[in-house]
C-alpha cells in the first residue's frame, strides 16, 4: 500500500497571478514529473486564451473547470474555533451561495469559452470555496452541473463546521443517491492551501507546512489511502513569488514519489473509479 495523490491547483485570478502560474507551474510540474490539474475559471482562459490553449496539449498539465466567475455554488457558513480569527472574524463567517439561476448561467459561460477557448468542454469541476458534504444535500444543484458534462468533482472541500482540515478518511464517491451514478466527487483533503494552514495554526511558521505534509503523506502510505490535494495561483505573479509556492510543493512532491506514493490527474482517478465501480456492478 503505497497511496494516491491527486494535486489540483485553482487558477481563479484573470491577471498576473494566473498568468505566472501558467508559465512557472509548468516548468515546475515537469521537473517533478507528475501530473497535475489547473482548475481554471472562465474568466482567467478569457484573459490568456493563448497561453492555455498551448497547454492543452500537454501531458502533465491537464484543464478542468472552476467556474467561469468564481460563483459559489452553495453557501459557506464558517464557525470559527475559539481564539482564531478567520476570514476577519472571530465567532462566524458567512459568504453566499448563489441561486440556481445564477449556477446555470455561470457554469453555461463556462462550458462555452472551455469550448471556444480549449476545444473541448471541461469534465472536471471545482466549486469555490468548497462545502461541507459537497452536493449531496443539494441535488438540485447537482442536476444543473450534470447537465453541463461534468463527471468528477472537488466541492466537498470543508468539514462539519465548514472548516478545515477535512479528514483523509472521508473518501471519494459517487453521487448514486442522487440519481449521477457515474458522477465522481473526489473532495479536498486536509487544508486547501498553505494560508489556510497558516490560519488554522497561527502558532506555527510557514516552515511547518512541508512536515504537515510529509505526515499526511505518512499516513496515506500506511494506510493506502487517496489524497486529493489543492494549491491556488495567490502570489504567482512573479518568479519570487511563485517560488514560495514551488518550495513546499517541490519537497513534499519529492518526499511522496521516494515513499513510492503515486500521482494521477483527476481525470485519470476518475477513470480508474469508473472501471472499478462496472468490475463491482459485475460481479455482484
Amino acid at each position: 500500500m503505497h497511496g494516491t495523490i491527486m494535486l489540483g491547483v485553482d487558477v481563479e485570478s484573470p491577471h498576473e497571478h494566473a498568468l505566472g502560474y501558467a508559465t512557472y507551474g509548468a516548468d515546475l510540474y515537469h521537473e517533478l514529473d507528475i501530473p497535475v490539474t489547473f482548475f481554471l475559471t472562465g474568466k482567467v482562459i478569457e484573459a490568456y486564451p493563448d497561453t492555455w490553449r498551448s497547454l492543452e496539449d500537454d501531458p502533465l498539465i491537464h484543464l478542468e473547470a472552476h467556474t467561469y466567475n468564481h460563483l459559489l455554488l452553495k453557501t459557506v457558513c464558517l464557525k470559527v474555533p475559539p481564539g482564531m480569527e478567520i476570514h476577519n472574524s472571530r465567532d462566524y463567517f458567512l459568504k453566499r451561495g448563489a441561486s440556481l439561476e445564477e449556477i446555470e448561467s455561470d457554469l453555461s459561460q463556462c462550458v462555452q469559452v472551455f469550448r471556444d477557448v480549449i476545444g473541448r468542454p471541461p469534465r472536471g469541476l471545482t466549486g469555490p470555496w468548497g462545502y461541507y458534504r459537497g452536493l449531496q444535500d443539494r441535488p438540485d444543484i447537482l442536476d444543473i452541473v450534470a447537465s453541463h458534462g461534468f463527471k468528477f468533482l472537488r466541492t466537498f472541500l470543508r468539514d462539519q463546521w465548514d472548516g478545515q482540515p477535512v479528514p483523509l478518511t472521508w473518501t471519494p464517491f459517487f453521487y448514486s443517491p442522487q440519481g449521477h451514478p457515474d458522477i465522481l466527487e473526489c473532495l479536498v483533503h486536509g487544508y486547501q492551501d498553505d494560508f489556510y494552514w497558516q490560519a488554522y495554526n497561527p502558532s506555527k511558521s510557514e516552515s511547518d507546512y512541508p512536515a504537515h505534509l510529509k505526515l499526511l503523506t505518512n499516513e496515506i502510505v500506511k494506510n493506502g489511502w487517496i489524497w486529493s490535494a489543492a494549491s491556488h495561483d495567490h502570489g504567482c505573479a512573479t518568479r519570487e513569488g511563485f517560488g514560495k509556492k514551488a518550495s513546499w510543493i517541490r519537497e513534499w512532491v519529492r518526499y511522496a514519489k521516494a515513499c513510492g506514493v503515486r500521482f494521477l490527474s483527476y481525470e485519470q482517478f476518475y477513470q480508474e473509479s469508473l472501471r472499478e465501480l462496472r468490475q463491482e456492478s459485475t460481479n455482484v
